[in-house]
């Protein structure tokens, strides 16, 4: 089974989530951007990845881009271009060497690949798959969360899970986010808090 992780927007916690799948599971992070962020590239989302799950770097990243912006405009800083029919077989690849992998994808659901191709367009390339939203919990969480479910509903696209992360704070907005999610979230969608 191939799980997506998909975040409702930028440091939702999809990594942290991620970080915890990598334990028993193959983590890969087909995209990343801000190469140039990093001292080492073990320090990266994707080197964490490649240790944690003992895999070559190549088997966990396809396309890491120096510059720390969505794919589309990290790619064309680095004037490289993203092959989608590359990105997908490197996702069907790393599938088929083994039974379950995790997928974390760079940024929220609309987030362009390319100029016309967004995350959610890749998402719609695959069939029986498994997909989990990561919704940080703070201010605004409500509105990144619902929006994003109600894209991927509209698409036909099933949620497995919606893992609320509380960065490890309690209040009652925190507390409140979670209970209104909840209510608009599909019955057959499980709630997970991180």
């Amino acid at each position: 089974m191939i799980t997506f992780i998909v975040g409702t927007d930028t440091d939702a916690g999809k990594t942290y989530y991620g970080k915890l799948k990598a334990n028993e599971n193959i983590v890969i992070k087909p995209i990343e951007t801000g190469k140039r962020s990093f001292e080492k590239i073990e320090d990266s989302d994707c080197g964490m990845y490649s240790k944690l799950c003992d895999r070559n770097l190549e088997q966990i990243n396809k396309y890491f881009f120096s510059y720390p912006a969505s794919p589309h405009f990290a790619a064309e800083i680095d004037n490289e271009e993203i092959d989608i029919n590359a990105l997908i077989e490197f996702i069907n690849d790393s599938h088929k060497k083994e039974k379950n992998i995790f997928v974390e994808l760079a940024g929220g659901l609309m987030v362009p690949i390319t100029n016309k191709y967004t995350q959610l367009d890749l998402l719609k390339e695959f069939v029986d798959v498994n997909i989990e939203v990561v919704v940080g919990n703070k201010l605004g969480a409500i509105n990144h969360a619902l929006l994003t479910l109600e894209v991927l509903y509209k698409d036909n696209i099933k949620v497995g899970k919606v893992i609320v992360n509380n960065f490890g704070k309690d209040s009652i907005v925190i507390k409140n986010n979670i209970k209104t999610i909840k209510e608009f979230m599909k019955q057959d969608c499980e709630l997970v808090i991180i």
